[in-house]
């Protein structure tokens, strides 16, 4: 029988965490800049001291500013150089991630792992250090359900909910790794129970097991929350929620509304990422507040450069305060995100942020018995990136259900790439109950946003436009 270690937790950053972000919730703009000022000064001392790869790259930086942008594949291409404990290397960290049975358990004795996905053409590998899961627990703690003083902590409120989480399994992703350690880690008189159900299964299967579990907090993606919506409405679901918390896509305001109105409950979204796991939460106003206390977003256009405030970003540099083992300063987190001007009406001198995220599309096919199936974006692109091991596609759909697979120029073998793709969507799309798709290789370059240029990974087309032209 195989022994698991404990997911990492340290009471004393813990507790540390838990206090400084409560004071800094009560005076952001004092406390709170204190703190941060005093995190990024800590933070660029232990990158210079202890990071090779960053005492290498940037020896005679003093603040911030003087750091040039790094993006993923240049962090995984020097990942042996980019710890602060020399002990971290690719080999042990793929190793590691490599088994799915390992989620959530410490890795050499003090840190979890977890993925990213390859939407960018790199899929990364994070180390969390106890500093920065002390911090990212105290957040969600504090400011998941809002940041007032008044409000009850995540902990004490959660304790007799029945949590569902829908998303990515099979995999150390960010968020069922998280899961999994606040499941293995809480004790059995305060744990809320916890159940996660896989969003690469049929729909109609993950909306059989919430039936029967009925649970009362719902997490999941918004495409996915959006879909069950419309099964609660047509009567195919019936749950009673007391909130609904997304994440992981871009929220739309039809989205929340058809959720909100579906389930009638309060609906929550959140920022996060792999690279640092709740950027931003939402207040009772609607509004993203960015958790600046433990994390800078610069907003930047094409050329590096900073936007003023009301502009929308070409891109963003994220900077992890908390993160002292695998210091991130000045990342390329590819999101467009407008930082706003004056104070939110909720109260809270945290400041307003708005964030493009992904934003893909819902695919709506048929199965043999030409019963409607829904293929949520982020289960299919999952499919592919774990299936083929290809990241830099993109997957457009006609009216009739015809697939075309785009590649990036990237990727030099295009034909060896969609070999192993086709194979994988049919698999996943089969395991829903559609055969027979018609599935091709595009010749042409992906499609990208006008205003963005940014890629989306699954585009359904107008009807009349072929998926092959």
């Amino acid at each position: 029988m195989t022994t698991h270690p404990p997911p990492p937790f340290n009471a004393w950053q813990w507790m540390r965490a838990w206090s400084e972000t409560w004071c800094a919730g009560l005076d952001p703009a004092g406390a709170g800049r204190r703190l941060r000022e005093q995190r990024l000064q800590s933070l660029i001392d232990t990158a210079l001291r202890d990071s090779p790869f960053y005492r290498g790259r940037q020896p005679h930086a003093r603040q911030l500013a003087d750091f040039e942008p790094v993006c993923k594949a240049e962090l995984m291409q020097h990942f042996d150089d980019w710890a602060t404990d020399r002990r971290i290397t690719h080999a042990a960290a793929k190793a590691f991630v490599a088994d799915p049975g390992r989620i959530a358990d410490a890795w050499l004795g003090d840190y979890l792992l977890w993925t990213s996905s390859g939407t960018s053409g790199e899929p990364g590998l994070f180390v969390q250090d106890a500093r920065s899961l002390a911090a990212y627990d105290a957040i969600d703690a504090l400011r998941l359900r809002g940041a007032s003083p008044a409000q009850p902590s995540l902990g004490s409120w959660g304790a007799r909910q029945r949590f569902a989480f829908v998303g990515a399994t099979g995999g150390h992703f960010a968020g069922l790794v998280s899961m999994e350690r606040l499941r293995r880690l809480v004790p059995a008189a305060l744990a809320p129970q916890i159940r996660v159900f896989s969003v690469l299964d049929p729909l109609r299967d993950v909306a059989c097991d919430l039936q029967a579990l009925q649970p009362t907090v719902l997490i999941t993606y918004p495409s996915c929350a959006a879909a069950l919506a419309r099964m609660q409405q047509d009567g195919a679901l019936q749950l009673t929620l007391k909130e609904v918390w997304m994440g992981g896509e871009q929220l739309s305001d039809e989205q929340r509304e058809l959720v909100r109105e579906a389930f009638g409950c309060s609906v929550r979204n959140n920022y996060g990422a792999s690279e640092f796991f709740t950027i931003a939460w939402e207040c009772a106003h609607g509004h993203l507040h960015l958790n600046d206390d433990w994390v800078v977003l610069e907003p930047v256009d094409e050329r590096l450069q900073p936007v003023p405030a009301g502009c929308m970003s070409h891109t963003t540099l994220l900077t992890n305060l908390a993160n002292h083992t695998q210091p991130l300063l000045r990342y390329q987190l590819g999101d467009r995100v407008r930082r706003l001007a004056g104070r939110c009406d909720c109260g809270s001198a945290f400041p307003l942020i708005e964030v493009q995220g992904r934003a893909d599309d819902t695919l709506r096919l048929r199965d043999a018995r030409r019963r409607p199936v829904t293929i949520l974006p982020l289960a299919l692109e999952t499919a592919i990136e774990e299936g083929a091991h290809v990241t830099q596609f993109q997957v457009l759909c006609a009216a009739d259900g015809s697939i075309e697979l785009r590649f990036e120029a990237a990727v030099t073998d295009a034909r060896t790439a969609f070999e192993s793709s086709r194979r994988a969507l049919a698999a996943f799309l089969a395991h829903h109950g559609v055969t027979g798709t018609q599935i091709s290789l595009g010749r042409a370059a992906p499609l990208h946003q006008r205003a963005s240029g940014k890629l989306r990974r699954v585009v359904v087309l107008p009807a009349g436009v072929p998926a092959r032209r």
